[in-house]
């Protein structure tokens, strides 16, 4: 049995010590803390890197994707039963707005629960308010194996 909250809270920037879920993935590409989150909700701000920067210098299209995946797989987190996991099973990404700098705002919001299904939509923006990209992820909520 997993306490969500626990797991949750240990993901937060400020939280102190180790986050208690993980992945190489994550570390590899720089993905964010969480700033806060709430039943339904995560927000995380990510700090334009170059590193991941396509040809002509703006946020890759893919990196979007990796973060709008992680950050709606987190806010899915916030619904589960203590017996449960989630696992992505769709995933797309609309871009709107190209970014070469500053700060990306993101926000997954659970749109819908059922027994077994988790939608989450993701939106990216910058600090003018204006939407960057969004991603739409459906994830299976299901006992671990």
């Amino acid at each position: 049995m997993t306490d969500w909250n626990k797991v949750l809270d240990s993901l937060l920037e400020d939280s102190p010590g180790e986050p208690l879920i993980t992945s190489r993935a994550h570390e590899t590409l720089g993905l964010p803390k969480l700033k806060k989150w709430a039943p339904g909700m995560v927000h995380a701000e990510w700090a334009f890197d170059e590193r991941m920067g396509n040809s002509r210098g703006e946020v890759y299209g893919g990196f979007y994707a990796a973060l709008g995946d992680t950050l709606s797989a987190i806010a899915a987190m916030t619904v589960l039963k203590p017996d449960e996991i989630v696992k992505t099973t769709d995933l797309r990404v609309s871009y709107f707005r190209p970014m070469k700098e500053g700060v990306v705002h993101a926000t997954a919001i659970v749109i819908n629960r059922s027994r077994t299904t988790v939608h989450v939509e993701v939106d990216f923006k910058n600090l003018e308010d204006k939407l960057l990209a969004k991603a739409y992820a459906t994830h299976q909520a299901v006992k671990p194996e």
